[in-house]
């Protein structure tokens, strides 16, 4: 087992959100959130207003009307995807290292993050209830709490890791509670709070492998979103067990029955595209 203790000041160790982003984040999560204010946030801050302008302008824009204020980029991006965007720029830099311990090399993590986030925007679009906005950036940082706990996966606890899940049918997530006291989701949660994002998020990030626990519209997004990403890292015709235990998810999401199909081929056509924002450039000037 791990000190739990020296667990969370790790989590509370890792490098904080601007105070910018977090406010973002925490305008968002109202149900009555003013487009005012979100404008107000972002323009005193003067390289988030740069990043979104340069995403807005991006080549990946279907618009060629070029975008020269907050406003205008926050309507053409969405403020899902914005948000995401704007926490993107701070996390991604640590969420793009190797993570040997997981099996993850350089870039997997990230993308990972990014396909899930993606995902929440696809069902947004295809759930019968309403999905709030803050979805898309718990998908994105869903996985944070693997950040902290690779840290301490010494030889001997990966072999009892990798036992655990041999023995029986025990998930990788509940070997690692069995063999590590404590599993990805719960420092995540750690994490998020430490960064001061909305309780509905770090809920989110806390249970995205439990959403009944929550059962709340926030966490079985984050949740389904995580399964599709899965889905669509799979080898083709393979579905990975991230789909057992999301049937209450995806219930109260009120998905269609084929909405598996239909989210992954979404998601996988527009994953590039949607990685290229999160590193965007200028447009190029048009030729005449």
């Amino acid at each position: 087992m791990l000190d739990y203790q020296r667990l969370v000041r790790a989590a509370e160790g890792l490098d904080p959100v601007p105070v910018s982003v977090t406010r973002l984040v925490a305008i968002v999560a109202h149900d009555h959130w003013a487009f005012s204010d979100v404008e107000q946030v972002i323009s005193l801050d003067q390289a988030l207003t740069g990043r979104l302008l340069r995403i807005a302008n991006s080549a990946w824009s279907a618009s060629l009307m070029p975008i020269g204020t907050v406003k205008d980029a926050v309507i053409r991006i969405g403020i899902g995807p914005t948000v995401s965007f704007a926490l993107g720029a701070s996390v991604g830099p640590t969420f793009r290292r190797a993570l040997p311990e997981y099996g993850l090399s350089e870039g997997q993590l990230w993308r990972h993050s990014v396909t899930a986030s993606l995902a929440a925007e696809v069902l947004a679009a295809m759930s019968r209830v309403e999905v709030p906005a803050e979805s898309v950036s718990a998908a994105l940082l869903h996985d944070v709490g693997k950040l902290v706990l690779a840290r301490f996966l010494t030889p001997e606890l990966l072999t009892g890791l990798s036992e655990a899940r041999a023995l029986g049918e025990r998930s990788s997530l509940q070997a690692e509670v069995d063999v590590l006291g404590v599993h990805h989701g719960e420092l995540g949660g750690v994490v998020a709070r430490s960064w001061n994002l909305p309780p509905r998020l770090c809920e989110a990030i806390t249970h995205h492998h439990a959403p009944d626990r929550a059962a709340d519209v926030v966490c079985d997004t984050v949740a389904v979103s995580n399964m599709v990403a899965k889905t669509v890292e799979a080898a083709e015709g393979t579905i990975p067990d991230a789909t057992d235990g999301l049937d209450g998810a995806v219930s109260r999401l009120g998905l269609a029955d084929n909405y598996l199909d239909r989210a992954r081929n979404h998601v996988a056509r527009r994953l590039e595209e949607v990685l290229d924002r999160y590193d965007a450039r200028p447009r190029m000037a048009q030729a005449s």
